[in-house]
């Protein structure tokens, strides 16, 4: 399939976007709409609700052209695609979605407008909309789904569609169980011979899949190769401190506690992984590392070989899920000219603890995002002379911004499991323009003197666009700023930029302008794309075959994570904590459907 994008140029489904602005379709302009008051809501939504009816039940009497503003969108989580996919303009709809909506054969009894959820409301960018969420039921695979449809009214009071958003909720071959369950079982010491799902990796991804698996009685084992639950976090630098809210942070089923901070640091993240695993009893198996996975296409199975403390284990599995975050579990180490003549010590932020040792010395950080500016920050503190090297501009976002945002959808008055629907689902072109707005509006009321500080320091600091291009797109080159910009406006801590690094050199590092900078220590923040990572697990055939893990492809949906991969029985679960809670409960949906043979073949093109 053949996207146009924004700037006219044609893209390919599955290549990469560089930029959220290359995605397709943009809000109407509220000059050409009418807006719409609180008590006419619900009659609006009913006036359509016959219309939305037929159209979900596949009836011919239906037009999606009369129905639809003709720039609509219809984005699509699992229930009729069985992928994520985002289909725009309404043309394309009529071309892809009616054949899905046929080919799921929705129940028409069981289409209901949910009318106690229909409310009006205004984005930020002054386009008025009414929310319609209706429910219903599939038999193909037979399954209990969600359809919210916004609507627009334009001048001359048509009501139009111009956002729906289907989700599968629940299969009937295998129903949610509440958590935690109430029944106590004991973990055997020894990972199962044989099971349906093995997830790799107990940090964040590998909790908040298996919490979902768990709820959906499926046959799972977790491992993780460090030695405890939460040494992940527990071995992090010892500031180590979320950036993003304790509300919008947690894990299906069990938030983090209340009294936390607002800012949970890595000493609680621990203990609270540790917790989550005793009360929602998952099979949570430590100290094994995968090493190998070959899959048998007469047995429809892989047999998995661990490592660690319990010695060689063999297993046999259906699906593998690589829980191992958006950039996996092994740093990039860049190869620098003379990088071995180095007389100092040199290392990866993933083996950085604290930096007492270095008071007094010259600290040299390769990189200017969160991580690099969190260590950089730490280093200062601890009395190092500390200088950044920042190899190209970096997205600033004060913290006060991105909790605002943040507070507006995860707060102690709405459900999380709400705020999690309305944030993430329209497409990702919709929300990244809002974001983009919100910010924008953010940082014209903010002090100029804190950007032009940075400015002054040489500190090359982007300060417009949406958070969604660094996380989708870019997967990182960003910081929400806990305290690093002010110390680099002081000049607390030194910036390096606009030259590349030519050599590493015995006493310090050669840049490609002709300066030099001594360091008694240098210390490295990048990452492994994790496609990369199983590689050596699964072998280069079969990794090769992926879909590659994370950005964004032509609709403005996450290639390679929490959909189909390539591969009928390998998946990939990441990204950032919230994404992960929202579209982890997706993932699980779809294997378990594959384990009980009723997954339809997904949508690709």
């Amino acid at each position: 399939m053949v996207v146009e994008a924004n700037d006219g140029k044609s893209l390919t489904l599955h290549a990469a976007i560089s930029h959220v602005r290359q995605l397709r379709g943009s809000f109407p302009s509220p000059d050409l709409l009418c807006a719409f008051t609180d008590t006419e809501a619900l009659d609006v939504a009913k006036s359509v609700a016959p219309a939305i009816s037929a159209l979900l039940s596949g009836s011919t009497e239906c037009s999606v052209e009369a129905l639809f503003h003709p720039d609509a969108f219809w984005r699509d989580h699992i229930a009729l695609s069985w992928s994520l996919r985002t289909f725009n303009p309404t043309s394309v709809i009529h071309d892809k979605v009616i054949p899905l909506l046929r080919r799921a054969a929705v129940i028409p009894s069981s289409i209901v407008l949910q009318e106690d959820q229909v409310l009006a409301f205004v984005f930020p960018n002054d386009v008025s909309v009414v929310r319609a969420p209706f429910q219903f039921e599939t038999s193909n695979p037979k399954a209990k789904c969600t359809a919210a449809f916004k609507l627009i009214r334009k001048k001359n009071g048509e009501v139009k569609v111009f956002i729906v958003t289907t989700a599968l909720q629940e299969l009937d071959v295998t129903p949610w169980n509440k958590m935690p369950l109430c029944t106590p079982q004991g973990n055997p010491t020894a990972v199962p011979t044989s099971v349906d799902v093995l997830v790799v990796g107990g940090g964040h991804a590998g909790l908040s899949i298996s919490a979902y698996l768990k709820s959906l009685n499926i046959n799972f084992a977790m491992v993780e190769k460090q030695a405890a639950i939460g040494d992940s976090w527990r071995k992090r630098y010892n500031s180590t401190t979320l950036h993003t809210t304790r509300i919008f942070s947690g894990l299906p089923f069990i938030p983090f506690p209340s009294d936390y901070p607002l800012y949970v640091p890595a000493k609680l993240i621990a203990p609270y992984y540790a917790q989550y695993v005793q009360e929602l009893q998952l099979p949570a198996y430590t100290g094994r590392e995968c090493v190998s996975a070959a899959w048998d296409e007469a047995q429809a199975q892989w047999t998995v070989k661990l490592e660690g403390t319990a010695g060689t284990e063999i297993i046999s599995a259906r699906n593998l899920v690589f829980a191992v975050g958006i950039g996996g579990r092994e740093p990039i180490i860049p190869d620098f000219p003379g990088k071995e003549s180095f007389l100092g010590e040199s290392l990866h932020s993933g083996a950085y603890t604290d930096a007492s040792r270095w008071a007094g010395k010259r600290i040299v950080i390769v990189g200017a995002s969160t991580t690099a500016c969190d260590v950089a920050q730490d280093c200062y503190r601890a009395g190092a002379e500390t200088l950044i090297v920042q190899r190209g501009p970096t997205r600033i976002y004060p913290q006060d911004h991105i909790t605002a945002g943040q507070a507006l959808f995860w707060n102690p008055e709405i459900p999380v499991e709400v705020g999690d629907v309305m944030a993430t689902e329209d497409p990702i072109v919709l929300q990244a323009a809002l974001n983009e707005l919100f910010l924008g509006r953010m940082k014209d009321n903010h002090d100029p003197e804190y950007y032009e500080g940075l400015r002054k320091a040489g500190f090359l600091a982007a300060v417009d666009g949406p958070v969604h291009q660094q996380v989708f797109c870019r997967g990182g080159a960003h910081y929400p700023d806990i305290g690093a910009c002010g110390a680099i406006s002081r000049g607390e801590i030194k910036v390096k930029s606009g030259a590349k690094i030519e050599a590493i050199t015995p006493t310090g590092i050669a840049f490609c302008d002709g300066t030099q900078v001594g360091a008694g220590c240098h210390c490295l923040c990048d990452r492994k794309d994790a496609r990369k990572l199983i590689q050596p697990i699964v072998g280069v055939e079969t990794a090769e075959s992926l879909e590659p893990v994370w950005g964004l492809d032509a609709e403005g949906e996450v290639r390679g994570c929490w959909r189909p991969s390539g591969h009928d029985h390998i998946w990939f679960q990441g990204g950032e904590l919230q994404t992960m809670r929202y579209f982890g409960k997706f993932l699980a949906l779809q294997i378990a459907a594959e384990i009980a043979k009723v997954r339809p073949t997904p949508c690709r093109v």
